[in-house]
């Protein structure tokens, strides 16, 4: 006489264990949409503000190439940086739209210029543009020297 025996074994997931499963994923996915505009946001000022360090780098290069003074202009937009241009011998070089939702410190009225002459140091002795999107700041130095240096977030 043989006897057998069956055994079931059972796989997969109760429905308690698939609605908490859910459950996790959705609470993941709300805190992860609600951080994700503050996220972009900063990355795009950061990406500004090493343009912006870029642009003034050029600037002095350019100069020295060129042997003539070169003009950094940052213009005020509808809602914040409006455009960054680099000007020599009235020939604009770069012209590059700088991201809306950005404050530029000091306030461009209507324009803000830095000059770099030919040795690339700065006519009148350089200055800082502080660059703000409400939560994080950046500031960009053109020293009296003419070096360039970006400082954040603050």
């Amino acid at each position: 006489m043989v006897l057998t025996t069956h055994k079931h074994h059972t796989s997969g997931f109760t429905i308690i264990e698939l609605v908490v499963i859910m459950a996790i994923i959705a609470i993941l996915a709300t805190v992860a949409t609600i951080s994700l505009p503050g996220w972009r946001d900063n990355m795009t000022l950061r990406a500004t503000a090493r343009d912006l360090v870029s642009y003034m780098q050029f600037a002095k290069v350019e100069a020295a190439k060129r042997n003539a003074t070169a003009s950094i202009e940052l213009t005020e937009g509808g809602q914040g940086v409006g455009k960054c241009k680099v000007i020599i011998s009235g020939q604009t070089l770069k012209e590059v739209t700088m991201p809306p939702k950005l404050t530029l410190t000091p306030p461009t009225t209507p324009v803000t210029t830095f000059q770099i002459n030919n040795r690339g140091i700065p006519v009148g002795g350089g200055g800082t543009v502080s660059l703000t999107n409400g939560s994080r700041t950046y500031n960009v130095a053109l020293s009296a020297a003419g070096a360039v240096s970006l400082n954040g977030p603050l």
